[in-house]
């Protein structure tokens, strides 16, 4: 049986990958910080019929991430699948939010991500096949006002994953890039976006639905994909817009 690797993989669009691949009878290994809500959901796919390891570790740490990675390497242990999932953002105006945590959003979207696609991908190379899923968002395309560090990590992650995409051509190894609009999660709450105009005026996809995006974004090989019809027409309409317009009307969204 293949394997998937998923970050972020308590709740979200990472759980609901998780259970596209258990459905798939894809082996797992999930990580998350919460402990106990990783014992639980391993519970309930163990009785799918499909193997599954936890890791709880905060991947904000890049030491953590480097621990797994030689662990599954020590256990002999095959990623077939990788889900970069995990990542926050943080609202606010950059001269007054927290350098600690934004620090932490740096290292998890951007550092712990490029090193787990960068050893699960040259793994991969070696073998002649894999598919990598690195999830960004449509601010990947924008910058951000308010929410400026985010965007900028999440520009990041599509550019990265683009590039080594195509230095993969060939190889049976694809990377393949998620940039999900307004999602219902717990990002909100935990970036504190819930009463910004964006949220307000936007349609919310559920994590199903992007999930569902997601995973067929990776087995059609696809490099990029925006989920739902505005979104893309969103980010279409960026590549005629004025930039000082595309900030200016990005900034009265986040606020």
């Amino acid at each position: 049986m293949a394997t998937a690797l998923i970050t972020g993989a308590s709740g979200g669009i990472g759980l609901e990958l998780a259970k596209t691949f258990a459905q798939k009878k894809v082996n797992l290994v999930l990580i998350a910080r919460n402990e106990k809500k990783l014992n639980e959901i391993a519970e309930k796919f163990v009785q799918t019929g499909v193997s599954v390891s936890i890791y709880p570790k905060d991947l904000s740490v890049l030491k953590n991430a480097e621990e797994i990675y030689n662990d599954l390497k020590n256990k002999s242990v095959s990623i077939d699948y990788v889900v970069n999932n995990a990542g926050f953002g943080l609202h606010g105006s950059l001269t007054e939010t927290s350098w600690q945590r934004e620090l932490e959003m740096i290292n998890l979207n951007m550092v712990t991500l490029t090193y787990l696609t960068k050893m699960f991908a040259a793994d991969m190379k070696k073998i002649g096949w894999g598919r990598i899923l690195n999830v960004a968002s449509t601010g990947s395309f924008q910058p951000g006002p308010f929410m400026a560090v985010y965007c900028a990590t999440k520009a990041y992650v599509l550019s990265l994953s683009e590039a080594l995409n195509t230095e993969l051509k060939g190889s049976g190894v694809v990377i393949s890039t998620l940039c999900p609009g307004v999602t219902d999660t717990g990002f909100h709450e935990i970036a504190d976006t819930a009463n910004t105009t964006l949220l307000k005026r936007s349609r919310h996809a559920s994590a199903k639905e992007v999930a569902e995006y997601g995973y067929r974004l990776m087995m059609k090989r696809k490099s990029v994909g925006v989920h739902g019809f505005m979104n893309r027409a969103m980010v279409f309409s960026l590549r005629f817009t004025p930039r000082n317009a595309v900030t200016g009307i990005a900034s009265l969204l986040m606020k």
